[in-house]
């Protein structure tokens, strides 16, 4: 990696940009697409605008401490501990949590409310890339059958399965999304991806039959206007939304959508909100933004010598990115509505904290790669370390 990153001195300062610029324009929009129902449920528009700065400023210092104050490779020795701790909480929630829409998602802890569920998403990234870098570090690659290399794989189904029980299907589907690419990263054979490529769809099938509605949820998805004032009133108001907004939006606030036409039109749908009141030059800026916040994160992965902080990188690249992804597609009706929040620009306090935790990993990831080539070059006699010609990749000043 070279010293540079675009217009950055290195890629850590890119993404630490892009993650200001997004949350500033996650606050812009969550206001604009919230302040109405707020305002009715509440009797204070700026509710959910405040929740947001709450939970970000938590998710900054999360951040910050993961980040510059500890040692990743700690986190990664905790692996142990960490699915023990997931897996409580998740039970907590079945015995304890709180029920909304159907679903029993939610723990009260008296001041806030969580969702665990989220909080698994990072505990994943840190169980793959624990079990999978050790193994990487012997040389060998995980296989499914092997049951003493295949703990990762294990525990992540474990996981999966408590929070697919809630019921939340999408969450449960990303969890272990996220381990079967650490795994395909990690040098999963092509026979046993493809094993897990028709096990999933197995599962998606009896997951269907065993709850109709969710066949309903796809065929929705395959044709709304079937039922427009129904089942298909989401996306066809998420519909309406993107393409009133033209090429340069209806300007800020003066979206309609809001207006108690489209449900959830600040946590999940928040995305329909933006492209109505920002354009599709505007949406086209957001989907740029990600893409160069992807490009800087695989860049610090790209040159991570560490096979476990290789890992974790690239898994976070999936989470952050690969799950704003999702939520795009799922808005302009390319995947079936599965609850996945847009990172940064939809309403959600512990998928913020969580996301911001996350990018604390790879800030870890960095600096202790930088820390490492520099005392590597130390180390070097000085007729070595003055010799440019025989200089390693770090010491040209590819880390900052």
């Amino acid at each position: 990696m070279r010293k540079q990153f675009l217009f950055w001195d290195n890629p850590r300062d890119a993404m630490l940009t892009l993650v200001g610029i997004l949350m500033l324009l996650g606050g812009v929009n969550i206001f604009s697409a919230s302040f109405v129902v707020a305002d009715a449920m509440f009797n204070n528009g700026y509710y959910y605008l405040f929740r947001y700065v709450i939970f970000g400023l938590g998710g900054l210092v999360a951040m910050w401490f993961i980040g510059w104050k500890t040692d990743y490779h700690s986190w990664l020795a905790k692996k142990h501990l960490i699915f023990f701790l997931a897996f409580v909480a998740l039970l907590a929630v079945d015995i304890f949590g709180r029920t909304t829409k159907g679903a029993q998602r939610w723990l009260n802890l008296g001041f806030v409310s969580v969702q665990p569920s989220e909080f698994v998403k990072l505990a994943i990234l840190i169980l793959g890339a624990g079990y999978l870098g050790h193994l990487m570090d012997k040389g060998q690659k995980p296989h499914l059958h092997k049951t003493k290399v295949n703990m990762a794989f294990i525990e992540a189904g474990i996981l999966t399965l408590m929070v697919a029980v809630q019921p939340d299907v999408g969450t449960a589907g990303i969890i272990m999304g996220l381990m079967i690419i650490l795994y395909i990263i990690a040098g999963l054979p092509l026979k046993e991806v493809a094993f897990l490529g028709g096990a999933g769809l197995l599962v998606v099938v009896l997951a269907i039959a065993k709850a109709p509605y969710r066949l309903n949820r796809v065929l929705i998805w395959l044709n709304p206007w079937v039922d427009p004032q129904g089942n298909g009133y989401q996306a066809v108001q998420s519909f309406v939304s993107i393409g009133s907004g033209g090429w340069f939006g209806t300007s800020f606030g003066m979206g309609t959508g809001k207006f108690f036409f489209l449900p959830e039109a600040h946590t999940d749908f928040a995305f329909a909100i933006f492209c109505q009141e920002w354009g599709f030059f505007g949406a086209l800026g957001l989907i740029a933004l990600f893409i160069l916040l992807a490009m800087a994160i695989y860049r610090i992965g790209q040159n991570t010598t560490d096979r476990a902080g290789f890992l974790l990188v690239t898994g976070v690249n999936f989470f952050v990115v690969g799950q704003a992804v999702a939520n795009m597609a799922m808005v302009c009706g390319l995947l079936p509505v599965i609850g996945v929040p847009l990172s940064f620009i939809s309403y959600g306090g512990t998928s913020l904290i969580v996301t911001l935790a996350a990018v604390g990993l790879v800030i870890s990831v960095y600096r202790k790669e930088i820390q490492k080539s520099k005392e590597e070059e130390l180390s070097k006699p000085a007729f070595l370390r003055n010799n440019k010609a025989r200089r390693t990749p770090y010491s040209q000043g590819r880390w900052r």
